[in-house]
């Protein structure tokens, strides 16, 4: 049986890395409204760029703490032209599920 948090994850999730500890009060959340804006590009734009459902686009537009799958993030950071990494901000959590 595998352990349930390999060497590799421990060294990722390491506060000396800069990332919050694990288990602390923070979540993620999707700057793709921001990042849209500031390229000046619609919703509808970026769905047809990014080959994704308009309803999705919109859905992660009205709400940055939803859930996105790796491949509709990578999807939305190639129409955008940019690293995924800057669709992700950590912020504390305040109450918001995700």
């Amino acid at each position: 049986m595998l352990p349930l948090q390999t060497d590799c994850c421990q060294r990722f999730h390491s506060d000396k890395m800069g990332q919050a500890p694990i288990g602390s009060d923070t979540v993620i959340r999707l700057k793709i409204r921001e990042v849209a804006q500031a390229k000046k590009m619609s919703r509808t734009r970026l769905s047809r760029l990014a080959d994704t459902n308009y309803k999705t686009i919109n859905a992660l537009w009205n709400d940055p703490y939803r859930e996105v799958t790796t491949t509709t993030l990578d999807k939305i950071a190639k129409a955008l032209a940019v690293p995924v990494t800057d669709l992700l901000e950590q912020v504390p959590d305040e109450g918001k599920e995700t």
